[in-house]
Formats: structure tokens, sequence, C-alpha cells
């Protein structure tokens, strides 16, 4: 049986904000409020919506605000998303707070934050980590 968690988009990092197509309607563009020269975008995706970053012309996160309907849903979700993000690369837990999880993939060069209370899912580049946190 097909789930709206199996047809989550998948997209590519730092790909130029031109390129990128989400097959969902915008429903709001509004600036980064921790990073004023970045815009986040808010998709309505089956199962949800997805906030994009973009920063200097680039999509540097990916926030999937779409919530499971059961355990295994958000985990097969999980490890799907997991898989593409990390291309190949495997990811590390920093730390849990009670709230959700934090991670970095093993070259360094990307995160993860996974809120298990909200469950939301978020991926995206250190470099606008650091400008962000």
């Amino acid at each position: 049986m097909d789930r709206p968690m199996d047809d989550l988009p998948l997209l590519e990092l730092l790909c130029a904000a031109d390129e990128v197509r989400v097959p969902g309607e915008l429903e709001s563009s509004r600036p980064h409020e921790k990073a004023p020269d970045a815009v986040v975008d808010t998709y309505v995706v089956d199962g949800g919506r997805l906030l994009l970053t973009f920063w200097h012309d680039r999509l540097h996160a990916v926030i999937y605000q779409t919530p499971a309907e059961s355990a295994e849903d958000a985990s097969r979700r999980n490890d799907r998303l997991f898989a593409h993000y990390g291309q190949g690369d495997g990811w590390t837990e920093i730390l849990d707070n009670g709230f959700g999880k934090t991670y970095r993939r093993t070259d360094q060069r990307r995160f993860a934050l996974w809120s298990y209370v909200m469950d939301v899912a978020t991926f995206g580049t250190m470099e606008f980590h650091q400008v962000m946190w």
C-alpha cells in the first residue's frame, strides 16, 4: 500500500533555487528569522508541509513537517530521508535533548534534526547551520 510518506519529495541540498521543483502548492515565502538574507518558502504537500530555506540562491535546508500516523511509518520515512540526505555517508547522533535528536553526517557537511515529540525532520548544510545558530 502506497502511503504519503513514501511520496515525500527528496530534494538536493545546494541545488540552485531556480532548479528546485516541489510537487505542492506554495503557501508562503518569508525572510528567515535568524538569517535575514535567507528566504523560507513553505509548500503544502501530501502529508503536511515542506519548508525550504534558500540562502545565496541555493537550497540549504529542508524541513519536513509531515507527521506520520504510526511509529512504523515515522521510522520508514526517516530511514528514507536519512539515506537520501546522507548520500552514502552515515549519520552520528550528537545530542538527544528530550525533545528531539541532532545528527551530523560523518563528513561533517550536513546536519539533521528530528523532533520525535512533533515528528518533524530537518536536513541542512553545516554552512547554513553556522549562520542560523
